[in-house]
């Protein structure tokens, strides 16, 4: 291999590793991340209602 072509590998990685890389800012992951949490406390308080709603209703259905 010539140096040439060396080079020119070297600075295409560069490059690639230049685009790559990028900034990350913590409070939009925090948020993502509260978000994500919030919305799976709110379905599990949806499953726990459905249910104890179908117990109470069939209880109901039962009872009467």
């Amino acid at each position: 291999m010539s140096m040439e072509s060396i080079k020119k590998a070297s600075i295409n990685y560069e490059k690639i590793a230049k685009k790559t890389q990028s900034k990350v800012n913590i409070n939009v992951l925090k948020k993502k991340i509260y978000q994500q949490e919030k919305k799976e406390r709110i379905q599990g308080r949806i499953t726990i209602i459905a249910l104890f709603s179908l117990i109470c209703a069939v209880g109901f259905i039962i009872s009467a």
